[in-house]
């Protein structure tokens, strides 16, 4: 059975209110055969029929178009699927629909009918088809390498529905040393504070979102600017405190290099390697801790962390771990960077 169109209620329509397809067609200022070409199909409904339609009838323009546009969006969604040999719940699986349920991150229409399912998820990613996803995708810097591409588009869109409710100042460069200094005092006092963090970063121009990405995701951070405002998304992947300072660290050394090139982009970190996340990396660890001492000092035989003062102890720790110098499962490790609560 096809998917019911405006036109099969129209045919209805004029069927129980007696009217012939010609007096219908008149006081619509439409031929009889342009009718029949509607109610058969072959024929698109224009702005000035539906005008015209509403008029006659009473029937709301905002029914007649809804009753279109979901036809044509259903349609698109059918073409797409065959194309890719996908059904409804195979496509389904591919954003872990189930998990969206349960996380409420989005007001299913109706959760037993995965077409419905669909055009809300493409609705809160705010495209009208399956096909408009890869133009997105088009616009990220990086991909994983366990291709989950909707999992990240629905947690950027997550992320990005979080910046529309903070209130952001105006940023400059200068602003990125200043937290910078900010991460150290925290880190020093051994200190995440999620809302204070939010604030302070949006008081000096950045938006900042701390949330959870969704199972089977590879994803660390990401850096994007909106307009003239920049946008800072990480997770809490690793529940550690130099691990998420570390992560905010590296989305700010983007901040600092990539700030035009992500006007247009999204820039993606994962767990994997890149040039441009090597560098992000390099400036992150350079302000945890900074080289010169970090190899004068630190790595030392002599060198003992009770005795730190200049740097947080659980930077000291993250890099030398990172380095392979100190086993993540070491008690050191475990004292110094402690889980987040």
């Amino acid at each position: 059975m096809g998917r019911i169109r405006f036109a099969d209620y129209l045919k209805e329509y004029l069927e129980v209110n007696h009217i012939s397809n010609k007096e219908f067609a008149s006081r619509i200022n439409i031929t009889p055969k342009h009718l029949i070409d509607i109610l058969s199909k072959k024929s698109e409904l224009s702005a000035q029929i539906i005008d015209s339609i509403s008029f006659v009838t009473g029937i709301p323009i905002d029914y007649i178009y809804r009753m279109e546009s979901n036809f044509h969006i259903e349609n698109e969604i059918d073409h797409y699927l065959k194309k890719e040999h996908l059904s409804e719940k195979e496509y389904l699986n591919k954003f872990d629909y189930k998990t969206l349920i349960k996380k409420t991150w989005i007001r299913f229409t109706d959760i037993y009918e995965p077409i419905e399912i669909i055009k809300d998820i493409l609705k809160y990613l705010r495209v009208s088809s399956p096909e408009q996803l890869n133009d997105l995708e088009s616009h990220l810097f990086y991909k994983s390498k366990n291709d989950r591409k909707e999992l990240l588009l629905l947690w950027l869109e997550k992320c990005y529905r979080e910046t529309l409710t903070q209130d952001v100042k105006d940023y400059t460069k200068d602003n990125i040393l200043y937290l910078v200094r900010y991460i150290h005092e925290k880190a020093n006092q051994n200190i995440f504070d999620e809302q204070e963090l939010v604030k302070v970063f949006n008081e000096n121009g950045i938006a900042l979102v701390i949330q959870e990405d969704l199972p089977g995701s590879k994803i660390r951070g990401a850096f994007k600017v909106h307009r003239n405002m920049p946008a800072i998304y990480i997770t809490y992947k690793h529940k550690r405190i130099a691990d998420i300072y570390f992560a905010l660290l590296h989305e700010l050394a983007h901040c600092k290099s990539d700030f035009n090139k992500a006007r247009s982009m999204s820039l993606i970190s994962f767990e994997d390697e890149r040039d441009i996340e090597i560098k992000a990396d390099e400036q992150a660890f350079q302000w945890m801790v900074e080289n010169k001492y970090y190899h004068d000092f630190v790595v030392k035989k002599e060198y003992k962390i009770d005795d730190e003062i200049k740097y947080p102890k659980s930077f000291i720790v993250y890099r030398l771990a990172h380095d392979h110098l100190l086993k993540y499962s070491s008690p050191l490790y475990q004292q110094y960077n402690r889980l987040l609560k």
